[in-house]
């Protein structure tokens, strides 16, 4: 899952859950359409656009990525044929391969700068969500689910199971080796969100990749786990009814000293070794759950899950200086700019 509904019954505000089997490709609508997408240019917007075409479960859908130009004019689409469910966390490699989860297909789809979808890769039987890239070249993913819960009183679908297992997941965080062989599992604590089974939802990494800065999508809490010593640290902060933070839906990094959370209604920039909230955009609507910093740093690109809004926002003074829309309601979970 990603973002759960807050307020509307059987709706959420980012990916819900699945009862579907995992496979190594699903048959889907995807496959009937033809992408027109072109080879990533320097600046695009690659955004995650799910079309909700499956009127028997409120989350799944067919697969598809819409590619923007740098100022969100719209220029292809790539339909992706290995998943049926929401597309989340989109974020490039440094190899610009462009990854992108669906959790509740426990698929990592994998797309590369020509724009052409890669056979589907799994790396484990788990609902992944996140991935980051420590500079020895390894990778980690963090778990979207925790738990044994598998119904909301949000959402019509079910988490699905880890196969022999009674539960949706751990929320931990793995270590895969340069040729994808799990390493390390470290048993990072969790908050849950609203509805208690989300686990590690997106994940920044610092002081020289050791330390892990997280968060549970619908919590309060930005946590830290110190990845070399393996143990859990104090949270960096807590958001007790603070009106600037009701909750975080997605957390990435601004700067070389900053995170970027967005709460919904507004973006917050926070230092990462205080924790403090150095400052808010806000949004004048609701909804907004994905966001990525322009490769200038000058700008935010941030997507809005109900509408379907996309906007880019100038760091300088907050304007929105380009805006589109996908299309789709409650759908848009992921953005992602190719640094070319």
């Amino acid at each position: 899952m990603s973002v759960i509904a807050l307020l509307p019954r059987r709706h959420a505000l980012g990916l819900a859950a699945a009862s579907a089997l995992v496979v190594p490709r699903w048959s889907t609508a995807a496959d009937a359409r033809v992408s027109n997408a072109t080879p990533f240019a320097k600046g695009d917007v690659i955004v995650a656009a799910t079309v909700m075409d499956n009127p028997d479960d409120d989350h799944a859908g067919t697969g598809r990525l819409l590619q923007f130009d740098s100022d969100l004019k719209l220029k292809g689409t790539l339909w992706i044929k290995s998943t049926n469910h929401k597309l989340s966390g989109l974020t490039f490699g440094p190899d610009k391969t462009l990854y992108g989860f669906a959790p509740l297909n426990h698929a990592v789809v994998e797309v590369g700068p020509d724009a052409k979808e890669r056979p589907l890769f799994t790396f484990a039987d788990r609902a992944f969500s996140n991935i980051s890239f420590p500079k020895d070249g390894t990778i980690l993913l963090g778990e979207h689910l925790v738990g044994s819960k598998t119904e909301s009183r949000y959402v019509s679908t079910k988490l699905p199971l880890i196969k022999g297992r009674t539960v949706v997941g751990d929320g931990h965080v793995y270590r895969f080796s340069k040729d994808r062989k799990q390493i390390e599992e470290y048993a990072t604590d969790v908050h849950g969100g609203m509805e208690g089974y989300h686990g590690v939802t997106s994940l920044v990494l610092a002081d020289n990749d050791t330390r892990a800065i997280y968060i549970s999508e619908t919590g309060n809490r930005i946590l830290q786990y110190d990845l070399k010593n393996k143990k859990q640290l104090p949270d960096l902060a807590v958001f007790n009814d603070d009106p600037q933070v009701r909750m975080l839906l997605w957390m990435t990094r601004m700067n070389k000293d900053t995170l970027l959370a967005i709460t919904g209604g507004s973006m917050v920039t926070i230092d990462q070794n205080t924790g403090k909230v150095l400052r808010e955009f806000k949004m004048g609507s609701f909804g907004w759950a994905a966001a990525t910093p322009s490769i200038d740093g000058q700008f935010i690109l941030v997507g809005n899950f109900m509408d379907g809004d996309i906007a880019k926002v100038s760091v300088k003074d907050g304007s929105v200086v380009a805006r589109n829309n996908i299309g789709e309601k409650r759908s848009l979970s992921g953005v992602a700019q190719f640094p070319g």
